[in-house]
């Protein structure tokens, strides 16, 4: 696959859909390389006439891997950052600079921005440092970073903070028991399709550290509502009613701090995006990308500007 530098970092990315359309840039969760997105969710959202271009992060994928040494587990990271002796050697910030970088090497003026968790904050952080480069935003899963984002509940914090894992197989059930915790209600998690993600992921290549280091720049994060109030752009939100790693209040949260944002609550939806919720997300880009292209979801439920879609 093709590969961008952008200052001394190397990131490998792929496209989908026509090269002269208009650029949307997907951008994943924590340490999440390309391949947790779907290549068919990638040619749903080429279908609406949009360049679909997706990438690893630093530290994740086949893109350029720190050499700093992590702590051997979540709780140890956690609680040498708590006590001073850890410092994220990059934050938020440098994830949406080097998202800025490489819509510079694409030569891509300007982009839709779809994020999901972790890509959700990194998308907001690059609209507002780089506002001209940022057309619309369509925000999945994500929070604000401020002190009133409720936590996640104490059995699913049981399951965040299990043992990362160390090789293929190990990596597959650590998805597998994430995901079907995580991942929705109504339907219940496809552990097929989660377990195939994880293969894929696996092979493309993932990294513990690799993931500490994402984590560490996420829990050090701070509150991004003053800059969210400042965004003037199209923002469509799209967050789970069963999501129990940021609650709904934390959808209402964001919405309400970016002027005319669009927020849908999908029932049944977890802190995952599979197939059965893609027409949710679809419509949703659809709507703040102002593409002209028929809907395939009549019953996805509309939105309305700053109120929750039911």
């Amino acid at each position: 696959m093709p590969q961008a530098r952008v200052r001394d970092l190397t990131f490998e990315y792929r496209t989908t859909g026509d090269s002269t359309a208009p650029a949307l840039v997907l951008v994943m969760g924590t340490a999440a390389p390309l391949t947790m997105w779907d290549d068919a969710f990638c040619e749903r959202l080429a279908g609406l006439g949009l360049h679909v271009v997706r990438f690893d992060y630093r530290d994740s994928g086949r893109s350029t891997h720190l050499a700093r040494p992590m702590p051997p587990s979540i709780p140890a990271m956690m609680g040498a950052f708590a006590g001073g002796q850890l410092k994220p050697p990059y934050r938020l910030e440098d994830l949406a600079d080097d998202l800025i970088g490489l819509l510079d090497v694409l030569g891509i003026g300007a982009a839709h921005l779809l994020g999901l968790s972790q890509g959700g904050g990194v998308a907001q952080l690059a609209a507002a440092r780089a506002p001209d480069r940022v057309r619309a935003l369509t925000l999945v899963a994500t929070s604000t970073a401020g002190p009133d984002v409720p936590p996640p509940s104490p059995d699913t914090m049981a399951v965040l903070l299990t043992d990362l894992p160390t090789d293929r197989p190990s990596f597959i059930a650590w998805n597998e028991l994430m995901y079907t915790k995580t991942g929705g209600t109504n339907p219940p998690p496809d552990v097929a399709w989660i377990r195939a993600r994880a293969e894929r992921t696996w092979d493309h290549g993932w990294s513990a550290a690799g993931f500490l280091r994402h984590l560490l720049a996420v829990i050090s994060a701070t509150d991004r509502t003053p800059l969210l109030r400042q965004l003037a752009l199209p923002v469509s939100i799209v967050h789970g009613a069963s999501d129990p790693i940021f609650p709904i209040a934390a959808a209402h949260q964001v919405a309400q701090a970016i002027p005319g944002a669009r927020l849908r609550v999908v029932p049944g939806m977890g802190h995952d995006l599979p197939p059965v919720f893609w027409d949710a997300v679809v419509d949703a880009v659809r709507e703040v990308s102002k593409v002209n292209a028929p809907s395939s979801s009549p019953s996805s439920p509309a939105a309305v500007p700053g109120r929750v879609a039911r």
